[in-house]
């Protein structure tokens, strides 16, 4: 990634097992696979959604 760019750090801290396909799908799209997995992504209006449809899954910093 540039360094230009700001970006978010977002923690799993919640399983994904019987969690809605869409959820599921969003939490995949971001990178995350694994309970306390921790991945750095650009901060765009795409990856925010992201994380606001699985609020209740993740630890967002930054």
């Amino acid at each position: 990634m540039a360094n230009n760019q700001k970006t978010v750090r977002v923690t799993l801290v919640k399983s994904l097992i019987g969690r809605l396909q869409t959820h599921i799908a969003s939490a995949n799209g971001l990178g995350l696979r694994r309970i306390n997995q921790t991945v750095e992504v650009i901060d765009t209006p795409e990856n925010r959604g992201m994380i606001n449809r699985i609020n209740y899954l993740v630890k967002c910093e930054g």
